[in-house]
């Protein structure tokens, strides 16, 4: 009996410490697991922290422009023709040689009007003889018509005589200015400062005052103009710009480098073309380089205005959902909040913002396709391209933009899925 209650009671012993045993290992297994869980979780936590770049809203002075395509346009292109028949005698410039107003381009040959200046001359110094002669001849009529020599009949065609060789000296005179005139016109002078163009009659060619080609175009290089079409939307803030000032246009050439030719607006046509929806405008440049060229497209920007303190953000914070505009704004906790906004324009990649926004507020400019309201945000390195600038005030345009407007509109379409399935 004694045997049984000792093997009893190391049984007891043994299952006693196996227990002991199997519950520390148990114990320190579900420990290291519950250490593991919560590493994971904090883990998952790190995980759902979305990588964003975001910039501050600032305030700045940013312009209200209108950028299209325009065209330079001479403001005087003058076609250089013969007023008389004859031949050219010399040709007094080169092609595409600048010239001032007054300079001798042409000499025609003269031969001809001279002798009918000369003739002319002749003509008036006969008249006048006959004229000194019928002067004496109503004098001395007069004389004899009052002691009744001579018949009253005689002395009246005396008179008459006198008078019409008088209306004849007269012919003469006129004659000879025109002589002169038509002799003036066998040198041809340049009536502006311009520049040539192709001479199209060289010396020894047979011109006439018929003829409807030009000897050669003169074109004035300064000022010049440019001349270009804005949306008749524009129309009353251009009136309106204008009554406070003059606006400075500015046109710039592709491949220039960035340089820019200055002017100021000139010209607002009388009219709204019905077909286009546009008004015809023109800047005027002084062009004392010459960097204008007629005919030449250039990139035209027209300033109405400078807005001092204007709330900016880049555009690229700017998505579009179902609702309209929008940002993701970073809370002081560093979560995300969709804020809808109003833009009023945008400018060299930058959006003016119209409300929703204060300055100072951190807005999200990189990284918007993995947020939604209530993330959690860290702000990670680098910045994104900025976008090149030249669109600006709404309705604008930027040459050669086709391409990028369609990437564009693809992004757009992509952030708008991304903010409705957020929303």
């Amino acid at each position: 009996m004694r045997r049984f209650f000792l093997v009893l009671l190391i049984a007891a012993l043994v299952g006693g410490g196996g227990y002991y045993w199997y519950a520390f290992h148990n114990g320190g297994a579900g420990s290291g697991t519950a250490g593991d869980g919560a590493r994971k979780t904090q883990a998952q936590a790190s995980a759902r922290t979305v990588p964003v770049v975001t910039q501050k809203v600032a305030v700045q002075a940013v312009p209200e422009q209108i950028v299209t395509i325009g065209s330079v346009q001479p403001i005087a292109a003058i076609a250089i023709k013969a007023r008389v028949d004859s031949v050219v005698e010399t040709v007094n410039f080169t092609e595409g040689q600048e010239v001032k107003a007054g300079d001798t381009l042409f000499t025609l040959d003269s031969r001809s009007l001279d002798a009918q200046l000369r003739q002319a001359q002749a003509n008036l110094e006969r008249d006048r003889a006959n004229l000194d002669k019928a002067r004496g001849d109503v004098k001395r009529y007069g004389e004899l018509v009052r002691t009744s020599a001579i018949s009253r009949t005689t002395y009246d065609a005396a008179v008459a005589t006198a008078d019409a060789l008088e209306g004849t000296v007269k012919a003469d005179l006129a004659a000879i200015e025109a002589a002169k005139v038509s002799l003036s016109f066998t040198r041809i002078t340049a009536p502006m400062d311009g520049r040539t163009g192709t001479i199209t009659a060289k010396v020894g060619t047979m011109v006439r005052a018929a003829d409807a080609n030009p000897l050669v175009t003169l074109t004035q290089l300064r000022p010049i103009n440019v001349a270009f079409n804005v949306p008749e939307k524009h129309l009353p803030a251009i009136r309106a710009a204008m009554a406070a000032g003059s606006l400075p246009v500015a046109a710039s050439i592709a491949g220039s480098h960035g340089e820019k030719a200055e002017g100021k607006l000139s010209f607002v046509d009388s009219q709204v073309d019905q077909q286009t929806g546009t008004i015809l405008v023109k800047g005027e440049f002084p062009n004392a380089d010459t960097r204008l060229w007629p005919g030449q497209f250039v990139d035209t920007v027209l300033t109405l205005r400078v807005e001092q303190d204007a709330l900016t953000i880049p555009d690229l914070a700017v998505q579009t959902g179902q609702k309209g505009r929008f940002v993701y704004v970073v809370k002081p906790d560093e979560t995300a909040e969709v804020r809808p906004v109003t833009i009023e324009r945008s400018h060299g990649g930058l959006s003016v913002v119209a409300s929703g926004l204060q300055a100072g507020e951190r807005v999200v400019v990189d990284g918007q396709s993995r947020l939604f309201p209530g993330a959690k945000i860290s702000e990670r390195a680098g910045k994104p391209a900025t976008p090149p600038p030249g669109e600006t005030a709404e309705g604008g345009r930027r040459q050669g933009s086709a391409a990028k407007g369609s990437a564009v509109e693809e992004t757009a379409g992509t952030r708008t899925q991304t903010a409705g399935g957020a929303t």
